[in-house]
């Protein structure tokens, strides 16, 4: 018996925006204590960012490789269009995260910069992969969010053929469902439940006016960690109060 494993919930594009307002360490954070104990990648860094962006988020199209098999790759590749690699990369609509499993391969570069510019033009937001890329500094000009474990100069046909297009895969150790929500900053990754991003926004908000505001404040005035990070119940009520006075209630 198949079984197939979906997302049913979808969030609109405001809600993503958002979301981009979100730390990585704090959605990260946030869903452990929602009970999601494995939704931050491991080991997969930026390789290049937007100049001046602070983050990104999208919705998952995933990608799967296997390594190379010689009696099939011939087929698979017979025509472009019948690669999942094409498929998956001209599929890419607006506020989408193509994410790529190689099984953790890193002796071949998946995605250069003649891919990465076409993923900008159709609207993507970011490229993930768990495994290589190539033509960093060539990517690097087209200023666009690109996280992988590290670079090859050989490319797919090397060792890696393409063989699965929006179905559930593994990446960085997190398994990623077509639509899930993907956010990156430069501390790395977090793959998010659809049904989990309003309640992340909200905690943020919260966290954002103690630690971000407070706390921070409280600390550059010579406060303990003690009393303070995490505040105890007087300094609670501490917070509550300068929230009145500074607006935020």
């Amino acid at each position: 018996m198949t079984h197939i494993v979906k997302n049913t919930h979808t969030i609109s594009d405001e809600l993503l925006e958002e979301l981009k307002l979100v730390s990585v360490c704090t959605a990260s954070h946030t869903l452990v204590e929602m009970g999601y104990r494995n939704a931050y990648m491991q080991g997969i860094l930026p390789m290049s960012f937007t100049e001046g962006q602070t983050s990104a988020v999208g919705r998952a199209v995933t990608l799967r490789f296997i390594p190379l098999r010689e009696d099939l790759v011939k087929q698979q590749y017979d025509t472009l269009t019948d690669s999942p690699h094409r498929m998956a990369l001209e599929s890419i609509c607006k506020n989408d995260v193509l994410v790529i499993d190689t099984g953790s391969h890193m002796e071949t570069g998946v995605v250069g910069d003649i891919f990465t510019r076409r993923l900008r033009y159709l609207g993507g937001q970011a490229i993930i992969v768990d495994g290589c890329i190539r033509d960093l500094e060539r990517i690097k000009t087209v200023n666009f969010p690109v996280f992988a474990k590290g670079i090859h100069g050989g490319a797919i046909p090397r060792s890696l053929m393409s063989v699965g297009f929006n179905e559930p895969i593994r990446c960085g150790g997190v398994g990623v469902v077509p639509g899930d929500i993907i956010l990156v900053d430069r501390d790395g990754v977090v793959a998010i439940p659809p049904q989990c991003v309003e309640e992340i926004v909200k905690t943020a908000r919260a966290h954002d006016e103690l630690e971000e505001r407070w706390i921070k404040l409280k600390l550059d005035e010579g406060v303990s960690l003690h009393t303070h990070y995490p505040p105890n119940a007087e300094a609670k009520k501490e917070f509550e109060l300068w929230k009145q006075v500074n607006g935020y209630e």
